[in-house]
C-alpha cells in the first residue's frame, strides 16, 4: 500500500509517497480503509522530531481518518462496509490503517469527510475543554485561527457561557471568532503588550476559565484575567515556550490549572463526543471551518499550509487509491 512516511526529521520535503507493508489488525483493533486523513499542528510537530518525546524513524504521521470498516465491532457500533471515523496513535496517511476498535465511530450519511475529521481530534478537544462549564462562565481562548478554538467558540455559547474572549493575531482571525459568535476579541498584533491589551479589552472583568494553546508569556498574561478560584486549561505549547506558573500564585488565587492530551488512553469516551459533535452539525448549530483537501502526494503542501497558522481551516488528505 501508499503511505507518507519520515524518514529523517525536517521541513515539509522530508514527507515521502512510499510502498510500505500494509497493517495487520491485532487484537481489539479493525482496518480501516482510508478514503480521508486528517492533518494537524501535532502532525508537523511529528515530522520536526519535536512531539512528545517521539524521536524513533521511520515513521508514518496521522491520528484521524475517515474509510470503510473491513470488519464489525463486536459491540454493534458498526458493521463491515460502514463509513466509519477513527482516532489513531499514528500512521493514518495511509490507504490502510489499524484503528483502536473502541475509538472507531460510525458517520451519518450527512456528514462530509472533512467535518467528520474536524470533529475527531479538534472537536473531542473542544467539547472536553468545555465539559466542566457552568452557565454564565467567562472563558478566556488564546488561537484565534485554531479549529479547537472555531469549535470552542459555538460550543461555549451553546452551552450557556456568560462570555467568550478570544485573543487574535491579525485582523482576518478576528473577524473569523467575532462571526462564529465570539464576543469580545482582543488582538494580540497592536505594539502595546499583551497583559494590558487583555485588561482593556475586558475591561477590568475576570474570567472563570482560560484556555491556551500558546504558552509562554501568552499563558502568564491570561492568568493575569483569572478570577481567584478560576481554572485554567492548556492543551499546547504552540508558540514554542512552555510557561513558568508560580506555585505561589496558585495557591494564594485558590487556581486549579490542569493539562488536555487526547493521546492518554481512556481520556475521552470518543464515541459520546462524537454523538453530540455531529448532532449539533446535523442541527447547523456546529460547523467547523474547513480548508483544502489534497491529495496523499501533495503531504508536504498541506503540512505548509498547516504550518502558515492562517486559520485556513480543517486540511485533509485524500488516500483513496487512484
Amino acid at each position: 500500500m501508499l503511505a507518507i512516511r519520515v524518514n529523517e526529521f525536517g521541513d515539509p520535503s522530508v514527507l515521502a509517497l512510499e510502498e510500505v507493508p500494509e497493517p495487520v489488525a491485532g487484537p481489539g483493533q479493525t482496518l480501516i480503509e482510508v478514503d480521508t486523513a486528517g492533518v494537524n499542528f501535532g502532525d508537523v510537530l511529528v515530522r520536526e522530531g519535536q512531539y512528545f518525546g517521539r524521536k524513533a524513524l521511520p515513521v508514518i504521521p496521522g491520528w484521524e481518518v475517515v474509510g470503510r470498516a473491513r470488519s464489525a465491532d463486536p459491540e454493534g457500533a458498526f458493521a463491515a462496509g460502514d463509513r466509519v471515523v477513527a482516532l489513531l496513535d499514528g500512521r493514518g496517511y495511509a490507504e490502510l490503517v489499524a484503528a483502536p476498535t473502541g475509538d472507531v465511530v460510525a458517520v451519518p450519511d450527512r456528514v462530509s469527510d472533512q467535518v467528520a475529521l474536524a470533529m475527531v481530534i479538534q472537536g473531542a478537544t473542544a467539547w472536553r475543554l468545555l465539559e466542566g462549564l457552568a452557565p454564565g462562565e467567562r472563558v478566556l481562548v488564546s488561537g484565534a485561527g485554531s479549529g479547537v478554538t472555531h469549535l470552542l467558540v459555538q460550543l461555549a455559547r451553546h452551552r450557556g457561557a456568560g462570555e467568550v474572549t478570544v485573543i487574535a493575531s491579525s485582523e482576518e482571525k478576528a473577524r473569523q471568532v467575532g462571526e462564529l459568535g465570539a464576543e469580545r476579541v482582543v488582538r494580540s498584533d497592536q505594539g502595546s503588550e499583551l497583559k494590558d491589551q487583555l485588561a482593556a479589552g475586558l475591561e477590568g472583568g475576570k474570567v472563570d476559565l482560560v484556555v491556551d494553546m500558546v504558552g509562554g508569556d501568552t499563558l502568564m498574561a491570561m492568568l493575569r484575567q483569572l478570577r481567584p478560584g478560576g481554572r485554567a486549561i492548556i492543551y499546547g505549547v504552540a508558540g514554542g515556550s512552555p510557561a513558568k506558573v508560580s506555585t505561589g500564585a496558585m495557591l494564594k488565587n485558590g487556581w486549579s490549572i490542569s493539562g488536555l492530551w487526547l493521546g492518554h488512553p481512556g481520556s475521552i469516551s470518543l464515541r459520546e463526543a462524537l454523538a453530540e459533535l455531529f448532532e449539533l452539525n446535523l442541527a447547523g448549530n456546529l460547523a467547523p471551518t474547513l480548508g483544502p483537501v489534497l491529495p496523499l502526494a501533495e503531504a508536504a503542501e498541506a503540512h505548509r499550509a498547516v504550518e502558515a497558522r492562517t486559520g485556513v481551516g480543517k486540511v485533509t488528505l485524500d488516500c483513496r487509491p487512484a
